[in-house]
């Protein structure tokens, strides 16, 4: 018979003819066709009975009740009796009707097949149980004799943990590093004009925050710098033509002043410019607590024009509007800076050991893969360099698969999980997913997985893939009745 799923299988067999012995005179009972399932939330037992192999003597009856029990024999269930009589006893129960209800009583003699049937919810304990066939003898003079029990089948329907293989990928990620250093100065600039004074206000110090960003990594032996941004933002207040001519001008000017004193090629200079920095005047309106907070958002969220925007927050907050105007449109007079870098190849393990140690994140994902093939695969150091390589790159297929392996290990699932959904298509992370699956006992799923990741090139998943198929595919009935040979009929 065809299974159709761990849990809800049927276990079937069908054995030919075995025998059940009953008590004291009684003659051979034959039972075929043995039939035990689970479907759904109910346990079904089928057998067919030979009521021609019971002698049991005219006055006499045997009565068989199949009985489930658990693993521990705490727990129990008793299924419809079956009763097989001889002739006087037998028309004595049509005359009088006197069975239980449930209870069924044949002909010792009767030709007719007896096609047993019965059903019962499955309950937990259910789970490892074993049926037995209870069988008594009896008389309308004498109390019932019991004989002993005849074991029918053994049950287990337990669903046994998976025990994967955690395969752990090499990572061969080995773009340059780029990283970003970046920053904010307040220059400022005469009103109306463009041109950068050294010595105006604060300028010095402003100044030398990009300065000091820019000597950071030209200074840095590891570093090459690829670009460098400078973004200028005005406040505001006057028309808008006037500011983006400002901004324009202004941002233009920093920039010139930075490229003439590290005499840098324009190739690696770059401007932008934002003409009213609304969005940082937004920022800090939802951050304070003036009277009318809502009303200014709303005027900054409208659809007005920057000019009629600016106006109107004048006309009808003028208080507020002053504050704004004295205290938080300086700020939103700004430069934003930043400076990318490439970070050169390391030669040695050694070199990147201690780049490990202190700024890992200028490391490559193949970088990592050199320093934890120090280390045995799986020990607590091993999965430190591969966390710390996720860390560093979110994105890598190759880290993501590792480092999902290493939070299923730990039982971390909804790491796992994170980790898988960057994991990518490849072999490797189609098998991870099969382990994560298996691990759940969602086996279905695993075998699907595993047959994926081994179409796909993965090697080791045809083997996981089998061990899934034993689980599924696993003995969860086995009957006790010895087979009879047609010559024992």
């Amino acid at each position: 018979m065809k299974l159709t799923g761990y849990i809800y299988a049927m276990a079937a067999l069908l054995l030919g003819t075995g025998s059940v012995f009953a008590a004291d005179d009684a003659a051979l009972l034959r039972v075929s066709d043995i039939k035990v399932s689970r479907v759904d939330n109910m346990l079904t037992m089928e057998l067919d009975i030979n009521p021609r192999s019971v002698n049991p003597g005219r006055d006499k009856e045997v009565v068989f009740t199949p009985v489930v029990r658990s693993a521990s024999g705490s727990d129990s269930v008793v299924l419809p009796s079956v009763t097989i009589a001889g002739r006087n006893r037998y028309y004595s129960h049509l005359r009088n009707k006197n069975l239980k209800d449930g209870a069924k009583a044949y002909a010792a003699s009767s030709k007719e097949t007896i096609e047993y049937r019965a059903e019962t919810p499955f309950l937990p304990w259910m789970e490892k149980c074993r049926i037995d066939m209870r069988q008594a003898v009896a008389n309308c003079c004498q109390a019932a004799k019991a004989g002993e029990d005849t074991p029918l089948a053994l049950l287990d329907y337990e669903v046994p943990a998976m025990e994967p293989e955690f395969q752990f990928v090499e990572l061969t990620g080995d773009s340059a590093i780029e990283l970003t250093a970046e920053g904010r100065a307040y220059v400022d600039f005469i009103v109306n004009r463009t041109e950068i004074r050294d010595n105006y206000r604060r300028n010095k110090v402003e100044i030398a925050k990009i300065i000091e960003s820019i000597d950071k990594v030209k200074n840095d032996p590891d570093a090459t710098i690829t670009r460098i941004t400078i973004k200028g933002f005005a406040s505001p207040e006057g028309p808008y033509d006037n500011n983006v001519r400002l901004a324009m001008g202004r941002t233009a000017s920093l920039k010139e002043y930075v490229r003439k004193h590290y005499n840098f090629d324009n190739e690696i200079m770059f401007t932008d410019y934002e003409p009213e920095d609304w969005a940082g005047l937004k920022a800090w309106v939802e951050q304070c607590t003036l009277p009318h907070k809502t009303e200014i958002l709303q005027i900054i969220d409208s659809p007005l024009q920057p000019d009629p925007k600016n106006s109107e927050i004048q006309r009808r907050y003028p208080q507020e509007y002053k504050l704004m105007l004295d205290s938080v449109y300086p700020g939103l007079r700004h430069s934003d800076y930043t400076v990318k870098y490439r970070i050169c190849a390391y030669a040695t393990v050694e070199e990147l050991l201690e780049v490990f140690a202190k700024t890992p994140e200028r490391m490559r994902p193949v970088d990592f893969q050199r320093i934890a093939a120090v280390y045995p695969v799986g020990s607590a150091r091993y999965n430190e360099i591969m966390l710390k390589a996720v860390e560093i790159h979110p994105n890598d297929p190759e880290a993501n698969v590792n480092a999902a392996g290493i939070a299923l290990r730990k039982g971390d699932r909804k790491a796992a999980d994170r980790y898988l959904a960057h994991a990518g298509g490849s072999g490797e992370a189609i098998y991870m997913r099969g382990v994560a699956a298996s691990l759940d006992k969602d086996y279905d799923r695993a075998r699907k997985l595993f047959d994926e990741a081994s179409d796909a090139g993965f090697a080791p998943a045809a083997d996981e893939r089998d061990k899934v198929d034993a689980i599924i595919h696993r003995q969860q009935v086995t009957y006790l009745i010895t087979p009879e040979t047609e010559s024992t009929k």
